[in-house]
């Protein structure tokens, strides 16, 4: 099991800029998550990271680093329907820890901080990551120590590292470099286009090792596409569409078709 780090004091600030103009300057979500590692460290000396995209308030990983698996697959599986945090961040859009949100005595009652005890964490906070107008993604810390808020200082460094990750997106977007993410709260399909359109996919090494069909499948799920939309573009059934998906993400252990998409585009 992964040991939690515990709080410790908040490192000189002159060091803060460097971290926020790292994170702003990401290029790929590998760049992204780094970059957020390292700016958590020097601000709140967390190892622990966990960054998510929503999928329909789902969140859904594309990075982590020092977060024991086992917390993640509890979290991802049935957890995350009763985070209080997450409600928060995705209503709010502004960061928050658990302390914070629901005081002292309401956060060691709440079945987050009985999840995160378990794994050697305390604490916990998010904030939320932007594009345009749109809450798309989260950033997750946890530390251990104290079962208290995180310090002023901390709050402050979350917010600017959601800021610098939120404009990371949106330059890969507006350049091609992603160009389908999950948009929470919507009706509509699970990808949703934003900015141009990405760099083609045919050369992915991912996509080049699949079958034919399997390849045709994968290439219009990165495109957005619904099963129904991918059946009448191929001219075969949602249902064989959805055997297609479903074998994709177990030959690429992917838990679902947003993560299966994420581990495609990571290919490149």
């Amino acid at each position: 099991m992964t040991s939690a780090a515990d709080v410790m004091p908040i490192p000189p600030k002159h060091g803060i800029g460097d971290a926020i103009l790292s994170i702003a300057a990401s290029r790929s979500l590998q760049a992204l998550g780094d970059a957020c590692e390292r700016g958590l460290h020097r601000f709140i000396a967390s190892g622990a990271i966990g960054l998510y995209f929503l999928d329909d308030h789902k969140p859904c990983l594309f990075y982590s680093k020092q977060a024991p698996r086992g917390f993640i697959e509890e979290y991802g599986d049935t957890s995350y329907r009763n985070d209080p945090i997450l409600e928060h961040v995705v209503d709010t859009g502004r960061p928050i820890d658990g302390a914070e949100l629901l005081g002292a005595s309401g956060w060691l009652a709440c079945g987050n901080f009985k999840l995160l005890k378990r794994w050697g964490f305390t604490n916990c906070m998010a904030g939320p990551l932007h594009v345009e107008d749109r809450i798309v993604g989260v950033v997750y810390t946890a530390t251990g120590g104290m079962a208290e808020t995180y310090p002023q200082e901390a709050r402050n460094g979350m917010e600017l590292l959601c800021r610098a990750g939120s404009l990371a997106l949106t330059h890969m977007i507006e350049t091609g470099r992603l160009s389908n993410l999950p948009i929470a709260s919507t009706g509509k399909n699970t990808f949703q286009a934003l900015g141009r359109p990405g760099r083609q996919l045919s050369e992915n090494e991912m996509i080049r090792q699949l079958p034919l069909r399997s390849r045709e499948v994968a290439l219009l799920l990165c495109d957005g596409l619904s099963n129904k939309e991918i059946a009448r573009s191929l001219g075969i059934s949602p249902y064989t569409v959805k055997d297609h998906i479903d074998r994709l993400c177990k030959r690429h252990e992917a838990h679902n078709r947003t993560e299966l998409v994420q581990r495609i585009l990571r290919a490149h």
